[in-house]
């Protein structure tokens, strides 16, 4: 767990100060979008679900 820890915090000195549009990410076999257009997709998603109605609720 010690070599987990190192190598996140070397990643993480690495990447400060960088902007997150010039960060390339891919998950799942997926083209690499930017971490700036990754995270504003998350926040439309997390915002998507809020908007739902809830199932066990009567219209």
């Amino acid at each position: 767990m010690g070599k987990e820890k190192d190598m996140d915090k070397e990643l993480s000195d690495m990447l400060r100060g960088v902007p997150p549009q010039s960060i390339l990410i891919s998950f799942d076999g997926k083209p690499a979008k930017s971490l700036a257009d990754y995270a504003k997709e998350q926040q439309e998603t997390a915002r998507q679900k809020k908007r739902r109605p809830r199932d066990d609720r009567e219209r």
